[in-house]
């Protein structure tokens, strides 16, 4: 495994910069029109980061630009002192009542849990690196963390929503699809065009939703990185829809089962055909004023690969896949703009990979010059056009808990996407971050 990782990562940062795209300057104005309203300051600063050059980049993006790794932005100096005033305004100044919108509501709140969650994990590493220095542990440090985390916990609770209200938000993913700007299948005479299938939320769907041999949430390297704050569904579709993707899982699962224990059981395993694609799909997950997590209907990104060609030999694995990408874009969102799920060009470089692993804006020799799309490409081309490019099936390659696991007992097994769900919750609620939320909102409001 570690072998993998260093390869990817070795490629991933030798890219040529000349894939890096026109950089567009952050749009601070998303969740009222006015950029000093006090939600688009307090956003702003969490989620835009300004390179040594002076250039900004982030704002509108899933997630926000911070790492084990960052020791100085909103822990040192100006952006610390900042977010420890704008946040005092939202909390003393009741900014939670001056926008009503549950939507906004509910991503702002998912955005400041990411900076709490973010204040308790300096210490832990992420899954191909990332690990903290020693600088990180500073009192100086802790003490910037713990002020930021009394305080990210109360505007938390604060914009918490009822159950009911967080379940009747949108779907925005039915909304993008109903929008029509995107195909509804994948149509190789126009590979280079978009495609967000009706069916795929479905558990009638010709999408399946599968699951690896592991008993804990799927796609856990991706829940690990990002926190678990949101579920990650993994569904996989074979040419011929449900019933040969059932079929499919049938045979793989037999086929795998019958392996020897051995690592030298090279007998090859049943080959799904070409046209087949996997997707990967990240939920969003709120708090709920009884302070239990509530998986939403928001999507907030979605990843398909067609697989155009299979196999072991494959010589060129960019034109192996084809990779489509969307990310929620919350002022597309909030327009009712295709709902909010847009494109990710194939040569950006902005918002985060997982083999982002280091905070390259106060280190910018850890800049990486390939593209978000790129870095899926590296990674699951491990295996070539196979299953083992699935890492929900080849977890021992990927996932540490089954580094030991004999080959005859990993599966690519059929689930619903409810089960999963409740999966991901159950994971979330056991990690540290999620007790010391609650411990302080409990604190609070009991002062």
């Amino acid at each position: 495994m570690r072998l993998i990782c260093s390869f990817l990562t070795l490629c991933f940062f030798c890219c040529d910069s000349s894939a890096n795209d026109v950089h567009d300057a952050p749009d601070c104005a998303i969740f009222d029109p006015d950029k000093n309203h006090l939600w688009n300051r307090l956003h702003s600063l969490f989620f835009v980061r300004e390179d040594k050059q002076g250039n900004k980049f982030g704002g509108d993006l899933v997630d926000p630009y911070l790492w084990p790794s960052t020791t100085e932005f909103l822990l040192k100096g100006n952006t610390h002192s900042k977010a420890i005033t704008l946040l005092d305004d939202f909390i003393k100044g009741n900014g939670h009542q001056l926008i009503s919108n549950p939507l906004k509501r509910a991503v702002l709140q998912h955005d400041l849990w990411s900076i709490f969650d973010w204040t308790a994990n300096f210490d832990k590493g992420l899954p191909f690196g990332g690990v903290s220095t020693p600088l990180a542990h500073s009192q100086e440090l802790n003490d910037s963390r713990k002020a930021l985390r009394r305080r990210l916990s109360k505007a938390i609770d604060l914009l918490a929503l009822d159950e009911s209200d967080a379940l009747a938000l949108i779907n925005n993913y039915s909304l993008a699809v109903s929008s029509k700007t995107y195909l509804n299948a994948f149509d190789e005479s126009e590979s280079d065009k978009h495609f967000l299938p009706s069916s795929l939320l479905s558990d009638k769907g010709d999408w399946v939703c599968v699951r690896g041999a592991l008993q804990g949430p799927s796609a856990p390297v991706h829940m690990r990185y990002y926190g678990g704050r949101s579920p990650f569904l993994v569904f996989l579709n074979v040419p011929g829809g449900r019933l040969e993707t059932f079929k499919y899982l049938n045979l793989l699962n037999q086929s795998t089962a019958r392996k020897s224990s051995e690592a030298t059981d090279k007998k090859p395993l049943p080959q799904f055909p070409k046209g087949t694609s996997v997707a990967l799909v990240r939920k969003m997950s709120v708090i709920t004023k009884t302070g239990n997590i509530l998986v939403s209907p928001l999507v907030q990104t979605v990843q398909i690969r067609v697989y155009n060609q299979v196999g072991e030999d494959i010589k060129d694995h960019n034109a192996c896949q084809t990779v489509y990408k969307f990310v929620l874009n919350r002022k597309d969102l909030f327009a009712s703009v295709n709902g909010g799920l847009k494109p990710v060009k194939k040569n950006s470089i902005e918002g985060l990979s997982l083999i982002y692993s280091s905070d390259y804006f106060e280190n910018e020799r850890l800049k990486p010059n390939g593209s978000v799309m790129k870095s899926c490409i590296d990674c699951h081309s491990c295996g070539g056009g196979t299953v083992h490019s699935i890492f929900t099936y080849k977890q021992d390659d990927w996932v540490p808990e089954a580094a030991g696991m004999s080959l005859n007992k990993l599966r690519l097994l059929p689930t619903r996407i409810l089960e999963e769900q409740k999966r991901a919750i159950s994971w979330k609620y056991k990690r540290h971050d999620w007790g010391l939320l609650q411990g302080w909102i409990e604190t609070i409001s009991k002062s």
